[in-house]
C-alpha cells in the first residue's frame, strides 16, 4: 500500500492582525501559504458559527471545499483576539461568550469558564483549546484538546490529515453506527458505508452508516473536577478513516488520534461542551435535530422476507392481521420486503416493478392492513439491473453514474434475486435530474397504492471506483457545492443515499402535507436524517454475541443523532434463534427507540426461517406480555420522542450521559462493556438479560451525585428498592430482564394494544381513504382514551414533577397538549401524597381521555392519593385526580 503524506508547513497570516487595538473582535482569521512553503495556493481559515464551537476550513489546489449538506452553518460569531505575537507566529483568541446567544446553553459551559484556542504557525501550523478561570488570572488553565505538534496538517495524494494528541484515559464515543464496545478507544474506524450483511458486531467495519463525528469525553474519578467533553466532525462525504488511537508514532509525539480524508479539502468542526450531553446537542444544532417519529411507528413493526417472496405472497400477508389477533399480539405496521418487485420469468428484482402473480391485488392488500389499523412501508432500492425495465430510460437521461474508462454508465455485480445471488447492473445517481423524476414516479406509483412510508434499503451506494462522475445537479440549495460533474471519491457515495431520501420524503410530503413523513433508510450521512426519521443497524446475524454487540451499537449511534434506531430481534441471518435467545432479544428490542422483528428467508441449512412472535407456542404468554408492554408505555415513547426531536436528547443513552456523568463507577469496566442503559435518562434503568442461561444479573445503579441518595424501584417482583450508588444481584427469570424506575420518575401510560388518538382525520383515516375498524366494530383497534401515569416518590416530605406531551402521533404539524404532574409527599409515613395534574393546549388537540388520569403509586406504598377515588388497575391500585386546565401553551 502507498503511503502519501506531505507536511503542510510555513503558512502565513493573511491580514496582520498585529496592527488592530486590544481586544479587537472579527469574524475570521485566515492563514495562507507562504514564500517557504512547497504547496502554494492554501488557505487556512478559522471562524466560530457557535459560542463553543468553531470551523475550520483548509483549501488549496484540487482540494476544495468538501461538497456537502450536512451542517446548517448559521452567520459567524465575532470572536476576540487576545494576543497577537506575529514575531513568534502565535495567537491566542477567546471563544465567543455563551451568554451572546440561547444556543451557547446547548453546551452546558457556564459564562463564567472561558475557552481560549491557541493557533501557533512558524513551522508546522498546530493549534490547542485551553479552559481557564478569569478569576486565577489564567494561572489554572487546563488543556481541552492539542494536536500533535510535529505532525498536525498534511496532505495525500487527493486529501488531507490531521493528527492529534491523544489522551487514552479519556472515553472515546461516537462515529455512528460503529461495532462494539462503546469505547471507541485504541480502535481504527472507516468511514464509509457498505453492505455488511451478517457483520460480527464486535468486529466489522465499516457498517451502514457515514458519520465521521468523534465525541471524546474524560472519565470521572473521585475527589477531581471533570474536564471538559469535545466533538469533531468533519463535514466531508468522502471515504475517510479515524484511527483512534490505534497506531503510535513515538517520534511525533507518541500516542495520537489520525483522521484520514482520501479527498478533497478540510472541513472540520470543533465542539466543547460539559459532558458528553452538551457536545452531543451542540452537535444537533449544527446537523439539525432528529425529526419527529409518528406515533404508529413506536409499536411492534412486522417484517419477513420469506411471506413477501412466496408466490402466494399476498394471500399470506392479508392473513398477518388475523394471525396478530388470533394470538392477541398488537401490531402497527408490517414492513413490506422486496419480493413484490420481484420479475415473474427471471426472478430478478426490479425496484418498483410490480409482480402481479404474487400480488393481484396490492392496493386490496393495503386495504387489509389498514382496516386492522396497521401501517405498509414496501422497500425499495436505489439501484437498476440491466434487465430492469426503466434501465435505458435513465440511462438516456444521464441517470447512471459515468465510467470514465468505458465511456458509459458504470456496470457492477448487483444483488438480483436470492439470498448472495447477483446480476450485472448499475447505481442510480440522484444527482442527476433524470434519476430523481424516476425515483419520484416510482415512490408516487406506490403512494397510489395506499402505501404509509418507505423503506429506503440497500442503500449504501458502494460503487467502488472513486473515480466514476456523477451529474452534480441539484434542484435545492445545499451548505457547499462544486460545478460540473465531479468524481465520486469528492462528492461522497453517500451522497446518494440522502438524496435517495430526500426525495422519497418529498414526494410522501406533497402526497399527503397533513402527515408526517416516514422515511426508514439502512444507510446515511448525517443530512439523509433531514428527511430520514428512522433507519436500523442492518442486516445482523442471530447468535447471543451478536445481540450484546447491538447495544453498544444502539447507544453510539444514538449518541450520533440515529434516535430512532434498532436492530433486527431474533437475527436476521443465520440459525433461527433459540426459544431462550428469541424471548431475550424480545425483552431488549422493546427497550429500543425502533423495535421490529424481522428475518431472512431461510437460515444456514436452507430451511426457511420466519421470526414472529409466536415461533416458539410455549413462550407466547411472555413474548405477548413484552409486547403488551411497550405498548403500554407508548405515551412515554412518544414523549421520548418529542424530546428527541426538541432537544436531541436520546431515548436509549449510556448510563454515563447527561447528569450521571460524574459518578466514577460508570466508567469503569464492567459498566462499559457491560449492556444496561437508559430508556429516557434517568427515568428508566434497563438491564437486559443476555447471556445464555443468565437467571440473575448484578446491577449498579447510578448516582447524580455524590449526594445522591434517591430510590430505584424494582418494576418486577419482589419489587424491592435500591439506593443510588449500591450494587445488587437482582433475578432475572425466562419472563424478565431487570427494570427500575428512578425516583421522581414520571411515566405515562396507555392501553396495551393500537390505539387511535382521535375519532377522525389522518389518525383514524389512512391516506387511501381506508378507516381503521374498532374493536366495537369487530376490529383490532380502540381509541385512546385512557391514561395513567406511573410515580415514584421519594422518602417522606418529598416533592417531585414530571411532564409529557400529547399528540396525533402523525400530524406534519401538531397540535399538542402538554401534561404536567406534581406530588408532594407528607411527614408521614401514613399520610396522603398530593399530587397536581395540568395540561396545557396548544391549538385545538385535546386527547381523548383528557378530564382525569390515573395515578399508579409503586407496588406495596402504602400512602394514598388526597382527595382521590382509589380503583383497581390490573395487580394494582390507580387513584383518579382530576386534570386542571392551565392555559395554553406559548
Amino acid at each position: 500500500m502507498s503511503i502519501v503524506e506531505r507536511d503542510l508547513t510555513y503558512l502565513v497570516p493573511e491580514t496582520d492582525l498585529s496592527t488592530l487595538p486590544p481586544r479587537a473582535a472579527i469574524r475570521s482569521f485566515t492563514l495562507v501559504s507562504g514564500p517557504k512553503t512547497h504547496f502554494p495556493g492554501f488557505k487556512w481559515t478559522l471562524e466560530f458559527f457557535f459560542p463553543q464551537a468553531y470551523r475550520i476550513l483548509l483549501t488549496g489546489p484540487e482540494r476544495p471545499r468538501p461538497p456537502h449538506d450536512n451542517v446548517n452553518a448559521p452567520s459567524p460569531y465575532l470572536f476576540t483576539i487576545l494576543s497577537f505575537d506575529k514575531q513568534k507566529c502565535h495567537a491566542v483568541f477567546a471563544f465567543p461568550s455563551p451568554t451572546t446567544s440561547g444556543l451557547g446553553s446547548v453546551s452546558g459551559i457556564a459564562p463564567n469558564e472561558k475557552l481560549e484556542l491557541h493557533v501557533w504557525w512558524a513551522y508546522q501550523l498546530f493549534t490547542e483549546v485551553w479552559q481557564t478561570s478569569p478569576s486565577t488570572g489564567g494561572t489554572d488553565a487546563k488543556p481541552v484538546l492539542r494536536d500533535l505538534q510535529a505532525r498536525s496538517y498534511a496532505l495525500t495524494e487527493f486529501g488531507v490529515i490531521r493528527h492529534w494528541m491523544l489522551d487514552r484515559s479519556r472515553l472515546h464515543l461516537g462515529l455512528g453506527e460503529k461495532a462494539a464496545p462503546i469505547d471507541l478507544t485504541g480502535r481504527s474506524f472507516t468511514m464509509h458505508a457498505t453492505d455488511a450483511a451478517l457483520y460480527d458486531a464486535y468486529r466489522t467495519d465499516p457498517l451502514y452508516k457515514h458519520t465521521p463525528f468523534l465525541i471524546s469525553t474524560p472519565k470521572a474519578t473521585d475527589g477531581k473536577e471533570m474536564g471538559l467533553t469535545y466533538g469533531i466532525f468533519h463535514a466531508t462525504n468522502s471515504v475517510a478513516t479515524w484511527d483512534v488511537g490505534g497506531e503510535i508514532d513515538y517520534p511525533s509525539g507518541g500516542w495520537s488520534k489520525k483522521f484520514v480524508q482520501h479527498w478533497g479539502g478540510l472541513e472540520e468542526w470543533v465542539m466543547v461542551g460539559r459532558g458528553v450531553e452538551g457536545v452531543v446537542k451542540t452537535f444537533a444544532e449544527m446537523a439539525g435535530k432528529p425529526k419527529l417519529v409518528g406515533r404508529d411507528w413506536l409499536g411492534y413493526l412486522g417484517s419477513t422476507m420469506l411471506l413477501a417472496d412466496d408466490e402466494n405472497a399476498q394471500h399470506l400477508l392479508e392473513g398477518w392481521p388475523e394471525l396478530c389477533e388470533k394470538y392477541n399480539v398488537p401490531c402497527s405496521a408490517m414492513h413490506l420486503s422486496s419480493g413484490f418487485t420481484v420479475d415473474e420469468k427471471t426472478g430478478s428484482r426490479w425496484v418498483f416493478y410490480l409482480n402481479k402473480k404474487r400480488y393481484p391485488n396490492f392496493k386490496g392488500m393495503v386495504e387489509v392492513f389498514h382496516k386492522a389499523g396497521m401501517k405498509i412501508v414496501p422497500n425499495v432500492k436505489p439501484y437498476m439491473l440491466h434487465t430492469h425495465p426503466s434501465y435505458n430510460l435513465v440511462k438516456d437521461g444521464d441517470g447512471l453514474f459515468y465510467d470514465p474508462i468505458t465511456k458509459g454508465p458504470s456496470k457492477q455485480n448487483l444483488w438480483s434475486s436470492g439470498m448472495a445471488e447477483s446480476g450485472d447492473g448499475s447505481w442510480a445517481d440522484f444527482s442527476a435530474p433524470a434519476t430523481r423524476e424516476w425515483w419520484a414516479r416510482g415512490v408516487q406509483g406506490l403512494i397510489d397504492l395506499g402505501v404509509d412510508g418507505m423503506w429506503d434499503d440497500n442503500n449504501e451506494f458502494f460503487t467502488r471506483d472513486d473515480g466514476l462522475l456523477c451529474k452534480n445537479e441539484f434542484d435545492h440549495s445545499r451548505e457547499a457545492g462544486l460545478d460540473g460533474k465531479i468524481p465520486t471519491g469528492l462528492m461522497g457515495r453517500v451522497m446518494g443515499t440522502e438524496l435517495m431520501n430526500k426525495v422519497s420524503h418529498d414526494v410522501l410530503q406533497a402526497a399527503a402535507p397533513e402527515r408526517r413523513p416516514y422515511v426508514l433508510t439502512r444507510s446515511g450521512n448525517p443530512a439523509t436524517f433531514k428527511y430520514a426519521c428512522s433507519t436500523w443497524s442492518g442486516d445482523n446475524a442471530t447468535s447471543w454475541r451478536e445481540m450484546r454487540g447491538s447495544q453498544h451499537i444502539q447507544l453510539n449511534s444514538a449518541l450520533s443523532l440515529m434516535q430512532s434506531t434498532g436492530a433486527d430481534v431474533g437475527g436476521f441471518g443465520g440459525d433461527t434463534p433459540t426459544p431462550e435467545l428469541f424471548v431475550r432479544w424480545v425483552q431488549l428490542g422493546v427497550t429500543h427507540s425502533r423495535f421490529c422483528i424481522h428475518s431472512a428467508p431461510s437460515d444456514t441449512r436452507g430451511q426457511p426461517k420466519l421470526n414472529v412472535p409466536w415461533m416458539y407456542p410455549d413462550l407466547l404468554p411472555i413474548i405477548r406480555a413484552q409486547i403488551k408492554w411497550r405498548y403500554c408505555i407508548l405515551p412515554f415513547l412518544n414523549n421520548l420522542m418529542w424530546r428527541s426531536h426538541l432537544h436531541a436528547e436520546p431515548s436509549n443513552a449510556p448510563l454515563f450521559y447527561g447528569p450521571f456523568a460524574t459518578d466514577p463507577t460508570l466508567y469503569t469496566g464492567n459498566i462499559l462493556n457491560g449492556f444496561d442503559a437508559w430508556l429516557g435518562v434517568g427515568q428508566l434503568l434497563i438491564a437486559p438479560q443476555v447471556f445464555e442461561g443468565g437467571l440473575t444479573h448484578r446491577v449498579y445503579f447510578p448516582m447524580e451525585s455524590r449526594n445522591d441518595d434517591s430510590w430505584y424501584f424494582d418494576l418486577h417482583a419482589p419489587f424491592g428498592k435500591h439506593k443510588a450508588g449500591t450494587w445488587s444481584t437482582v433475578a432475572t427469570p425466562i419472563e424478565h430482564g431487570g427494570l427500575f424506575a428512578r425516583q421522581g420518575a414520571v411515566i405515562p401510560v396507555g392501553k396495551d394494544h393500537v390505539t387511535l388518538t382521535a375519532v377522525g382525520g389522518p389518525a383514524r383515516t389512512h391516506t387511501d381513504g381506508v378507516r381503521a375498524v374498532l374493536k366495537s366494530e369487530g376490529g383490532q383497534v380502540s381509541y385512546d382514551d385512557w391514561r395513567g401515569v406511573m410515580i415514584f416518590p421519594g422518602d417522606n416530605e418529598s416533592t417531585g414533577w414530571g411532564e409529557w406531551i400529547e399528540d396525533d402521533g402523525i400530524s406534519a404539524d401538531p397540535s399538542t397538549c402538554v401534561v404536567r404532574v406534581a406530588y408532594q409527599v407528607p411527614r408521614e409515613e401514613d399520610g396522603e401524597i398530593q399530587v397536581d395534574v395540568t395540561a396545557k393546549y396548544k391549538d385545538s388537540f385535546v386527547p381523548l381521555w383528557m378530564g382525569s388520569i390515573h395515578v399508579l403509586l409503586p407496588v406495596g406504598e402504602k400512602r394514598t392519593v388526597t382527595g382521590a377515588v382509589g380503583k383497581p388497575c390490573g395487580d394494582k391500585m390507580a387513584w383518579v385526580v382530576e386534570v386542571k386546565l392551565d392555559g395554553m401553551v406559548e
